[in-house]
């Protein structure tokens, strides 16, 4: 290695004095500086899939310059170069022509991947980045030199691909006639009811492979009557409204709440329902509750499956977006095959104007609105609202658990993506079904019948995180 490298520092000073002999009237000037101060690329292979309009699916091969816009770290202790965001996949990492910068001119090698054989790193040829890659500068003076590692980081699966783990059956959650999912503190939460009172499980989100039940004296209308506010879950258990961070042990808030249903919230407030089924607010922790502004009757305040969604509001600061759906009380024996939407844009700051409960009605010229169905849920998975649910209830006659319908504008219109879908051994047999969405993004699902536990989420969605 050493006599390698010595040649190689020959052959530098060989071009040095050349081109001072070239150019003998000019003053050279010689740095011991040995750094990369830039580096990206300029060009990579991809494969790219095209479908025929016969419907046949292959495949090509293209030069592209989309890899140019991905930036790369420079870690100058460490000596790492790096990009955090993965290219595209299909990238071919071992076809890939680089551009980089060194200080005052110090030359830059590549270390062979199968011997200690340096050669000049080329901006003009494709170089094979499949592996980390050594890269050897050399300071104009001779004197000093620098090792980087360069890894080009480049995404295995599809972005827009949904992914499914299936986990252990839970035969406890298959006897539940009826259940809700909370996340709470890094656990996965399910209450639900097998004919007399609420029954807990939990699990750690980031195994998930076993559900323990937790002793419980809960009535049996409880487990749908939970929201998770600041790390706190709030059941409204009959009259009495209690709090927990464990769902083990439950601190009595209220012994006569003046609400009839625990709804939704966001950051700074929980929301519930009046007697009379008009909204209502708590910002002091279900102290005290206050009546919430609304544009339309309570009778379009949905009544069963009652589910919600809080976001931050893309376009204002500090503010958030709570979506809450539900089906109407007679919505089994009605013609009517659509859901219930009520929307409420949250400021948080404190001098903001109070906000108010916006009914979304929708008629015959309505684009894509959300579908009554069995159990609906809805859930938060980056730029998306997904509403899952069984059959359809009423009018609507749709097959249990066919669709995941999908909300990019906030619950006006919900339609199906590419992609997202329900995993390909889901039991669509099931009665019940929990849902929520942990800390880290990923979509759980439990169900009765079969105590399936699915856990998915969309590719990107976790890479933004």
């Amino acid at each position: 290695m050493r006599r390698q490298l010595y040649s190689l520092c020959m052959l530098i000073w060989a071009a040095i004095l050349m081109a001072s002999c070239l150019n003998s009237d000019d003053d050279n000037t010689y740095y011991d500086d040995a750094a990369i101060t830039a580096f990206s690329l300029s060009g990579a292979n991809m494969t790219r899939h095209a479908t025929s309009s016969l419907g046949e699916d292959s495949t090509y091969v293209e030069y592209s310059t989309e890899v140019s816009s991905y930036n790369f770290v420079i870690d100058q202790l460490k000596s790492i170069i790096y990009n955090v965001d993965s290219l595209p996949i299909g990238t071919d990492a071992a076809k890939i022509i680089c551009n980089y910068s060194t200080k005052n001119g110090s030359y830059a090698a590549l270390k062979s991947l199968t011997s200690d054989s340096l050669v000049y790193l080329s901006t003009s040829d494709t170089i094979d980045f499949s592996k980390p890659r050594t890269v050897t500068v050399f300071s104009t003076s001779g004197l000093n030199k620098k090792d980087y590692t360069i890894t080009v980081n480049v995404h295995k699966e599809a972005a827009d691909s949904f992914k499914w783990e299936q986990y252990p059956d839970c035969i406890a959650l298959a006897t539940l006639t009826d259940m809700k999912a909370y996340s709470l503190n890094g656990d996965i939460i399910v209450m639900g009811t097998s004919g007399e009172g609420t029954r807990i499980f939990r699990t750690n989100a980031s195994t998930g492979r076993t559900f323990t039940e937790e002793s419980s004296t809960l009535g049996g209308e409880a487990y749908r009557n939970a929201v998770v506010n600041g790390g706190t879950l709030y059941v409204l258990d009959g009259k009495t409204l209690r709090k927990t961070t464990d769902a083990r042990t439950f601190v009595t808030v209220s012994d006569d709440a003046p609400i009839s249903r625990l709804v939704a919230a966001s950051d700074n407030e929980v929301y519930g329902l009046s007697a009379d089924n008009t909204f209502m607010a708590s910002s002091d922790g279900c102290l005290t509750w206050k009546a919430e502004k609304m544009d339309s009757e309570a009778k379009f305040v949905p009544r069963e499956d009652i589910s919600y969604v809080c976001r931050d509001y893309k376009y204002s600061k500090n503010t958030q977006d709570v979506i809450l759906v539900g089906n109407r009380p007679d919505a089994a024996t009605a013609t009517d095959s659509l859901a219930v939407v009520w929307r409420k844009i949250v400021e948080n700051d404190a001098d903001s104007e109070e906000g108010k409960w916006a009914y979304m009605n929708y008629d015959s010229s309505s684009r894509n609105p959300l579908k009554s169905l069995q159990g609906l849920t809805i859930v938060k998975h980056g730029e998306y609202v997904l509403a899952l649910g069984g059959k359809g209830i009423g009018g609507c006659k749709e097959s249990a658990f066919s669709n995941i319908y999908v909300s990019i504008d906030g619950g006006l219109s919900w339609g199906t993506v590419s992609g997202i879908a329900y995993p390909r051994y889901f039991d669509n047999s099931a009665g019940a079904m929990g849902v929520c969405a942990d800390d880290e993004n990923h979509i759980w699902i439990t169900l009765n019948n079969t105590g399936q536990v699915w856990r998915g989420r969309l590719n990107k969605v976790v890479w933004q995180q």
